[in-house]
Order: structure tokens, then sequence, then C-alpha cells
């Protein structure tokens, strides 16, 4: 009869025969069997996605240069997961990102980190997304933001203001703080009929912009433990405060939007909003959603979203349209002829749709959403009925296929120079037939592009022609890393330790 010892010695011999054996059948199955082994990539990507992890998590956002230099390695189509493929082929992206008739799925992986799954943003399934979106359309449709024009202009006239303040002081302004105080007021009146006010903070809220960066870099984190954004929910509001005091301000106004969801579902009075005024939120309750999709969590997580989404993307486009235009004196000096002549009032200023017709305005505005696109991370998508073919590689339903809009905008044989900033390229031919714009896709297509690409684009033009038909300004202590995209937080992020984007004001132009 064996002894202790032995039977202890023989089990744990087995347990471990099992477990290898166990792993080489993953091994195998994943490098041999699977339908995407003859895709070429790293063996280690195609065993686990925790190959991504070293660059999401422990380098802070560096994946999207790791694709680049893979791409360099293995060619257009790589696989970059056990069930993930990434392509660089810029004649598939329209084949990819489809509208209603060819559904397609998001990858869950991609959006859990968030801890919203209710909100149409990161609503994975095809039927789900579509009717969520479907009860948002109207309000982010052109009519409906032309609609909301007045405020966009109103707190626009807000900004000069500060700015014609700065021009008395003599003090650098942060623009991409004040920005983000523009779009956030913006969206949050749109929302809620009452805004949060932050162009009025003398220092335009730093807080609110480091706690919505915080909050995307922890969501790429959430990816890898999808358990977490229940463990910061649940924090106690003194732990937060000490962990991180602007997270902690993420946290006042997370709770004051749900207040505000709640108030309005009950048809109670909310402080500070302006009576009498209808809002998307309004709408989604009184809308033909199922009533399952009306509580007050569903529709609180959908206004998180949308102040999140309606404010970041936007206000780092405009820092970089700042430093650009005023990096380049031609390009300055063209720009304001050409506004000069279309706006000879500056207290008339013309509809953004007009201001969408002036040929250098426009040609800035795509130049500056190609070099830093918002949606700056891969967007993944899973064919749920057919077979995607790429070049030699049939990728199965089933597979999560992403494209990457910076890898597309930088590639060379579609925008030589990718690295220099030339809205000419805009101008010439190519631009005019529509051949280069095909490949501009800042806000990504198909039936889940960007929901508030008109907003943004309102936004866009009135502010940049307003900014630089008002004011002459002169960049302080600023240079191309300070909007160079150095980090992908599911948003593009400068270079850690960025002073920001800062503009002196010179003067008032007549």
């Amino acid at each position: 009869m064996a002894s202790l010892p032995q039977l202890s010695a023989v089990l744990a011999t087995a347990f471990v025969t099992i477990v290898i054996a166990a792993v080489a059948y993953r091994l195998f199955a994943t490098l041999i069997l699977h339908p995407l082994a003859k895709v070429p990539g790293p063996k280690y990507a195609a065993i686990t996605k925790y190959y991504q992890f070293y660059y999401d998590v422990v380098l802070r956002g560096r994946f999207p240069w790791e694709l680049k230099r893979l791409h360099e390695q293995y060619g257009p189509v790589v696989r970059i997961g056990p069930n993930e493929v990434h392509v660089a082929e810029p004649n598939f992206y329209d084949e990819l990102y489809t509208g209603i008739a060819r559904p397609r799925h998001r990858d869950p992986w991609e959006v859990q980190g968030f801890g919203l799954p209710d909100a149409v943003l990161c609503s994975p399934e095809f039927d789900i997304h579509r009717m969520r979106r479907a009860a948002l359309n109207p309000y982010f449709s052109t009519q409906a933001i032309g609609r909301i024009e007045p405020v966009v202009r109103s707190k626009l006239d807000l900004l000069c203001g500060r700015l014609e303040d700065a021009l008395e002081t003599r003090k650098p302004v942060d623009v991409e703080l004040a920005f983000m105080a523009l779009t956030t007021d913006i969206i949050t009146e749109y929302c809620f009929a009452r805004s949060y006010n932050f162009i009025k903070h003398p220092d335009f809220a730093p807080d609110w912009l480091k706690a919505t960066v915080g909050a995307v870099e922890a969501s790429m984190l959430g990816r890898y433990l999808p358990f977490l954004p229940a463990v910061m929910k649940a924090m106690p509001p003194w732990l937060v405060k000490m962990l991180s005091p602007p997270m902690m301000q993420l946290v006042i106004y997370t709770k004051d939007q749900e207040s505000q969801v709640h108030a309005m579902k009950n048809g109670e009075r909310v402080e500070d909003m302006k009576q009498g005024q209808r809002t998307i939120i309004h709408e989604l309750f009184d809308s033909n959603l199922p009533e399952s999709e009306k509580s007050v969590e569903r529709i609180a997580q959908e206004a998180q979203t949308l102040v999140a989404a309606g404010s970041a993307t936007t206000s780092y486009f405009l820092k970089s349209v700042v430093y650009f235009v005023l990096s380049d004196p031609d390009v300055l000096k063209r720009l304001q002829a050409e506004l000069q002549t279309a706006i000879p009032d500056i207290k008339e200023l013309p509809s953004s749709a007009k201001l969408q017709s002036l040929p250098y305005l426009d040609a800035i505005i795509k130049e500056t959403t190609r070099t830093v696109p918002g949606a700056f991370c891969r967007l993944g998508r899973i064919a749920p009925n057919e077979d995607l073919k790429c070049g030699q590689y049939v990728l199965p339903r089933g597979t999560v296929i992403s494209m990457s809009t910076w890898i597309q905008h930088n590639d060379p044989n579609l925008f030589p120079e990718p690295e220099a900033f030339q809205p000419e390229r805009w101008l010439d031919k190519k631009a005019e037939d529509g051949r280069l714009e095909r490949y501009l896709v800042p806000f990504s297509k198909g039936s889940r592009g960007c929901l508030g690409i008109n907003l943004a684009r309102v936004e866009m033009y009135l502010t940049v022609a307003l900014l630089f038909r008002r004011f002459d300004l002169e960049l302080f202590e600023t240079d191309r890393g300070d909007v160079e995209p150095a980090h992908e937080f599911f948003l593009p992020i400068s270079k850690l330790g960025s002073k920001g984007v800062r503009v002196k004001v010179r003067g008032l132009r007549s």
C-alpha cells in the first residue's frame, strides 16, 4: 500500500501532467487548428490578449504604435488576439464599417472597462444598439443641431469674453481647458437644460479634464479586470478623494447627472434648469423605447456617455487646430484673409453651414481631423452573418476585426508626407473629386459611426472661424508635443506632463 507521501507525489504529478496537457492542447488549438491560424502575427498575441496588456496598461496606451510596427513587419492583416485581427488596408474600411443592411456587433471586450453597459456607445449587440441609437438619432440630426446653434454661439460669446479678459491681463490661456469647458457647457445644456458653466470658472475647471483623462485611462485596465468599474463605483467618496482629488469631481458630477435624470423622470424641478425647455433626457423618457429601456439607471448611463463623448474629442481637436494654425505663419495669414472677406463684420458671424463652404477653413478642419482624429483607438467589429475576405485571408463570421483611423490617416500612399500639416492637400484635384475624402474617417462610418458628428462640426467651424477672425493670438511655450497623440486611452492623449496648448491674446481684429 502506497504511503501518504507517495500518494501525494502521484497526485501532484498527475495534476502537473493535466495542466501541461491542457496548455499544450490550447496552444495547438490556437496556433494550428484555429481558423485564424494562417493569419500572420506574433504567436504570443495569438494565445492571449495579455500581449496587449503590456502596451495598454504598463506602457500606458501605446498599443497603436505597436500595431503600426506589426503591420510594417507582417503586412496589412495581422492577428493580434486569439480571435482578433487588425487590418491596415484602406479599401477594406467600407467592407467592415457598414450600414444597417449588413449588421455588425461591437467587440464587448473593447468597451467593458467603461462600466456603462446600457449606454448606446457600449452596446455590443447589433439589434440593441440599433434600437437605442434610433431613439437618439433625431436629436443629433443636421436639423436638430441647427436649432441649437444659438446655444453654441452663446457659449462662444462667453469664451470670447474670457479671451478679452486675457488681453487685459496679458496672462496666457490654456486653450485645451478653455475648449473642454466650452464643449462641456454646450452638451450639458443640450442634455439637461442646465449648463455646468465651466467657462465662467476662473481656470476653466481643470479638474474636469484631469478626471476625464483619469477615467478613460482606468477603462483601459477595466478591459482586463471587468470587475474594476463596479469596485470604483462602490468606493466611499472619502477614499476616492484620498486616491485622486480630480476623480472626486467626476464622482460628484456623475451623481449630479443621476439625480437630474431621476428628477426629470418624475417631473420634478431641477435647480438652475431652464424651465419649460425640453431636453434629450425628457425625450428619451417619452420615446417609443420599451419601458425596460427607460430606467433611471440606463438613461443616466446614456447621459454620462453623451457628456463625455460630446466634450473631450472636440476639445482635443480645437486645441490642435489652434496649434497648427499659429505655428505656420502662411497658414494663419491665408485663413485670416479668407475670414476677413467672408466675415466683414465680426458681429455678423455666418451660420456654420455657410462657414463650411469656405474652402481654406474647410481644408484646415479636414487636415486637423486627419492629423488628430477623435476616434484614435482601433474600433473592433464582428460580422455575425457573413465571412469577410481581405486580400488572401478569409475572416470567418464571429471574428473580431478592427481598423485604426490614425494608421489609415498616416498612410503615405494616401496622404504623402503624413506627418506634415498641409491644408492644401484638400484643395487639389484628388480632393475635389472625392478620392481623398473617401479615406478621411475621423468619425468612423457605418451604423455605429459617431452620433455627435453634426454637433462636433458646428462647434468646430463656428469656433475656429470666430477665434481667428476676432483675435490675434500667439503660442506661449507650446510645441508639437503638446498636441501630438502620445497615448491612447480610447481618446488621443498628448504627452503626459504637458502643460497644454497655451496662447497669449495680442489684440482684437477689426
